[in-house]
């Protein structure tokens, strides 16, 4: 958790998507196809979507801080963006800081790849096959032909269907955590995505057929975590047989030229993503022994035991297990002082002050105020305990919602969590440090296990090292071969 978070890209494409459901279709060309079918939004509109969501995902995911791999992956995208069916769009191809295997696009021309992902990809070829499947769905126009079947992904907050800018003004619960806007792909625009992908990678100079070995990594993800995973395979259908369908799909399209010259390039790719962070990266905030600490920004606070508390960039929210209540935690939108910042909201329409008070919370000048809160377009409301808290150069919003009814019953429990936080001194917790890449070269005859040995983590399994680098644990390998291994970070409990 950084930085405040609006609900002004939820809005936007929610306002966008009823406005235009009123108005007569028009007729457009696919850029792919080549054929004539109903278009709701114009390629200007859609160009606007993506201008207007791009600063929204930052914001929420953040930029990876690593002006090589941004270089480098913009790059590559270009490349691939050049031969595609829509070469005159501004694209732009962005590193997302996220512990999360994912690679998606909005429409207009922006693309986004997470860290995560990168560290499962081999070589150049694969990357370049994942940007040109993301590539496909917009040259495809398939966002914009999801809009209208939009999913609102939640964590079950039951009260989370306000999406106002007055339910913005108490902490952006619309969007952080409670309701990200995704757009769920249909198998056969999959199909289409991994045909097209897989023709851009040819026409950029890319060996197709290594994308057919990272669709079997995400198999093999998908087994290991015995259910569909959150992330890149929950938005990316996969169709039947895709690995059969693309193979095929490569085979034909190398079949009448030679393939000697197609790029790979594992060694480079192996060099760009060596020092990145591996999985989560608790500087940025962590759970110990029933306790949220954020070693960045220092500070401290307890949740309700038994709430599921999920954290990002932009804030940390707790949900209770039925989804009947939340806890979000961000920083607030403008600097001021706790008392001019309480009335700030309080004059916003739909909002209320029921009550409140100048307090102090563990030596932190702040405003502790009841809320209530009325969407104004539904007529819906919510009760808001709300804790505004100066701490160090910057003022923190804890905010506590659930249903009026509920708010009674609630409200000590969302005081006694907004009261703990306070300043984290343990100087464990202040120095943890994240799991990192690493690449080494084999000696002959060496394993992956022989190598696993040079770092003892016991957060990474052996199995999970095979996996990374696709091979097996007691495979021989050749002189010179470079292995992703993972060096552990320091951890509180180390």
């Amino acid at each position: 958790m950084k930085k405040p978070l609006t609900v002004r890209l939820l809005v936007f494409w929610l306002s966008l998507a009823v406005l235009l459901t009123g108005l007569y279709p028009g007729c457009a060309r696919n850029p792919v196809t080549g054929k004539r079918q109903v278009a709701l939004i114009s390629e200007q509109q859609e160009i606007a979507m993506g201008r207007e969501s791009h600063p929204q995902i930052l914001q929420q995911y953040g930029r990876l801080e690593n002006a090589q791999i941004q270089t480098y992956v913009e790059g590559i995208g270009q490349r691939l963006a050049g031969v595609s069916h829509r070469p005159e769009l501004e694209w732009h191809f962005t590193v997302v800081d996220v512990p999360v295997v994912n690679a998606f696009a909005v429409p207009g021309g922006y693309i986004y790849i997470t860290r995560e992902i990168m560290a499962y990809m081999n070589n150049e070829a694969e990357l370049a096959g994942v940007l040109g499947h993301e590539i496909g769905h917009v040259t495809a126009r398939h966002s914009v032909e999801q809009i209208s079947k939009a999913q609102l992904f939640s964590l079950g907050l039951g009260v989370g269907s306000i999406i106002s800018p007055t339910f913005q003004q108490l902490g952006g619960l619309a969007e952080s955590g409670l309701g990200l806007l995704f757009l769920k792909y249909g198998r056969d625009d999959e199909r289409q995505s991994d045909q097209l992908g897989v023709n851009y990678m040819l026409q950029a100079g890319y060996d197709p057929r290594r994308m057919v070995e990272f669709f079997e990594v995400f198999e093999r993800l998908q087994e290991e975590s015995g259910e569909v995973l959150p992330n890149w395979l929950s938005t990316h259908p996969a169709p039947p047989d895709r690995i059969k369908r693309t193979s095929e799909e490569a085979s034909q399209l190398l079949a009448n030229r030679p393939s000697t010259d197609l790029k790979v390039a594992r060694e480079p790719y192996l060099r760009q993503i060596a020092g990145i962070v591996y999985g989560e990266n608790p500087r940025e905030g962590f759970t110990q022994d029933g306790w949220f600490l954020h070693p960045d920004l220092r500070f401290r606070i307890r949740f309700p035991n038994g709430w599921r508390v999920q954290n990002t960039r932009s804030a940390v929210v707790a949900v209770e297990p039925n989804g009947a209540a939340a806890i979000q935690l961000t920083l607030a939108t403008e600097r001021r002082s706790p008392e001019e910042y309480a009335a700030l909201l309080a004059n916003q329409p739909g909002v209320r002050l029921v009550s409140g008070n100048r307090t102090s919370i563990n030596g932190n000048p702040s405003f502790l105020g009841i809320y209530e809160v009325v969407n104004q377009n539904t007529q819906q409301a919510i009760g808001a305990l709300a804790a505004f808290i100066s701490y160090g150069n910057n003022l923190y919003q804890v905010v506590g919602i659930t249903s009026p009814n509920q708010f009674r019953s609630a409200s000590n429990i969302f005081e006694s969590s907004l009261t703990t936080f306070g300043a984290l001194t343990d100087n464990r917790a202040l120095g943890v440090q994240p799991d990192r890449i690493r690449i080494v070269e084999a000696r002959e005859g060496q394993t992956l296990r022989d190598l696993a040995g040079r770092f003892s983590n016991s957060r990474i399994k052996l199995e999970d090292l095979a996996l990374l680098n696709r091979l097996e644990p007691n495979e021989p390998l050749r002189a010179g071969v470079e292995v992703k291994l993972i060096e552990p970070g320091r951890r509180l409990a180390e």
